[in-house]
């Protein structure tokens, strides 16, 4: 089956017309604190008057109240709470109608609001209960740790967001029960940059996808290859590169692997009777340009065997115009990829432009994912979910959740997959 990156879709009119809908309903718009998806609201029963007789038609329609009351008061206690926490920055909306500006400015958090939604209500149509409560952290440090502290916080079973590193780390500064799962939704820094033990880190960092890559080259190498690591020194070659020796050395000590730093010394060091397995970690066109002319001629003119892998970020460009690049097993890792074709996709895309009259991006196939893993997790083990992290994975439709646990850092994704590049696409492998 072939699979494809999803684009994010571009910005349409009716995105402002959702971002009023959002204006008139999220929390953090008034002070009176709501949900966007409300629990059941009930009236509290007067108490009753003793009657020695038959009771009368107030007095049923009293009791009908208190059973009302308790049978809602039941629910509540049943409910699951979700407080999602999204930098829709409504504060900077001025006038009743936002402006592009503003559309823009909300996009992600409102995509991922969408997604979310979707999936809590098809968990919802399956009997669990969840009370969402929706709040804009306005990409604000004071907000997030006022937000810490608030009651919508202390009442949550679980606490999705904030999403930037700054709003991240304010809020949890503020907020003192660790036992409660903060889960950042998209955020793909150092799990070390936060040190923070409750924290859930969705995306996986670059030095996960190092550390995957890493295993991947040290299964492909055989007797005679070669692994050369083309490291240019760029800032992008670091932050892929600098662990990337150690880590394959750590999963196959025989590896023979050398550290190159220009074309001439990368071409020094080829073998013949193997396979060159090229490690690359710069995102720089002018310098894969380079690389790529020199593979040809020397795959051509000198019969060297190459394999190429590359930095994620190299799915977002075009081979088009190499003419050899089939011939060299172009992989690369992922943590993001949709697949179009598949049922599941077809039928959440349909949902979301049946109910939101847009396509949803890739933040949308995110927001959607989180809230059906960790929604399920809510519904199965209630709050203590922490323990099966760790034992339960989860492949959706953008994302793959596999993680491990690291006492100062919290929970790490390691759910990375790989693409080859083959007729002009990446396809997952």
């Amino acid at each position: 089956m072939t699979s494809v990156l999803n684009h994010q879709q571009r910005l349409s009119g009716n995105k402002v017309v959702l971002a009023v809908a959002l204006a008139l309903s999220l929390a953090s718009c008034t002070t009176q604190k709501k949900g966007v998806l409300r629990s059941p609201s009930y009236t509290k029963g007067e108490q009753g008057t003793v009657s020695t007789g038959a009771p009368s038609a107030t007095q049923k329609a009293e009791e009908t109240k208190k059973l009302d009351a308790a049978k809602a008061s039941e629910n509540l206690k049943k409910q699951k709470t979700i407080a999602l926490l999204l930098p829709f920055q409504l504060n900077h909306i001025s006038g009743y109608r936002p402006t592009s500006e503003d559309v823009k400015r909300s996009a992600l958090a409102l995509d991922f609001y969408q997604g979310f939604q979707l999936g809590i209500e098809e968990l919802g149509a399956k009997g669990s209960k969840f009370n969402l409560q929706v709040v804009d952290s306005e990409d604000d440090n004071f907000r997030n740790a006022s937000l810490a502290t608030s009651s919508i916080i202390k009442n949550a079973n679980l606490i999705v967001g904030p999403v930037y590193p700054k709003e991240i780390k304010a809020f949890a500064q503020s907020f003192k029960d660790k036992n409660i799962l903060q889960i950042s939704p998209l955020a793909a820094s150092l799990a070390s940059d936060f040190s923070i033990p409750n924290l859930v880190s969705l995306t996986p960092s670059i030095r996960t996808h190092s550390e995957v890559m890493a295993k991947y080259v040290s299964k492909q190498y055989g007797y005679g290859d070669v692994v050369l690591v083309y490291n240019i020194q760029d800032a992008d070659s670091k932050q892929f590169l600098d662990n990337f020796t150690s880590e394959v050395l750590g999963y196959n000590k025989n590896v023979q692997i050398k550290v190159v730093t220009t074309i001439a010394e990368l071409n020094e060091n080829l073998v013949v009777a193997g396979t060159n397995h090229l490690v690359c970690g710069t995102t720089n066109k002018n310098q894969i340009r380079a690389l790529l002319a020199n593979m040809d001629v020397q795959s051509s003119e000198s019969g060297y065997a190459f394999k190429l892998y590359g930095h994620p970020n190299w799915a977002k460009l075009s081979f088009d115009e190499y003419t050899n690049m089939d011939s060299y097993e172009l992989t690369v890792t992922t943590s993001s990829l949709v697949d179009e074709y598949a049922e599941k996709t077809r039928r959440f895309d349909n949902n979301y432009k049946a109910k939101f009259t847009v396509s949803p991006s890739d933040f949308s196939y995110k927001g959607y994912d989180a809230a059906i893993y960790f929604g399920n997790l809510l519904s199965k083990y209630g709050s203590d979910i922490a323990q099966y992290l760790v034992k339960e994975t989860y492949t959706g439709i953008n994302n793959e959740f596999s993680f491990d646990y690291f006492p100062n850092w919290g929970y790490i994704n390691r759910g990375v997959r790989f693409m080859v590049y083959h007729n002009n696409r990446f396809d997952s492998k």
